[in-house]
Order: structure tokens, then C-alpha cells, then sequence
């Protein structure tokens, strides 16, 4: 199967070709708050703000169907 698209200049395509880009920096980043969540050396209320934070990127990218 072939897909076309098509753009007017370079500024409307580039979100489209840095699409990788993007996935591999929320990725990384998701890779990087479960490690902290995980291993991190944290007050208790310091866990608690990086569970929320956790909690809500990964709620994030499923209301998007993201799966990093």
C-alpha cells in the first residue's frame, strides 16, 4: 500500500516527518518518570507529586491512543 501526502511548504510538513522524533522523546520521557517512580529517592509528598504526574502522562497518551 502506498500513502501520498501532500503540503504546501516545509513548516506544514514537519510535524508529519519528525513524527519519530516525537514518539522517541515520549518514550524516553516515560521511560524516564517510571525509573524515578520506580527507583527514585523521594520524600513522601515528592512521590506523591511524580505518581500524579505519572498517572496523568500515561492517561494523556491513552486518550490519544499513544502506545510508547
Amino acid at each position: 500500500m502506498k500513502i501520498k501526502l501532500e503540503f504546501e511548504d516545509y513548516e506544514d510538513a514537519e510535524v508529519h516527518l519528525r513524527g519519530l522524533d516525537y514518539f522517541s522523546a515520549l518514550h524516553d520521557f516515560k521511560n524516564w518518570l517510571r525509573n524515578e517512580w520506580k527507583h527514585g529517592d523521594y520524600e513522601q509528598y515528592q512521590f506523591e507529586m511524580l505518581d500524579k504526574i505519572y498517572e496523568k502522562f500515561n492517561e494523556t497518551l491513552n486518550d490519544y491512543k499513544i502506545d510508547v
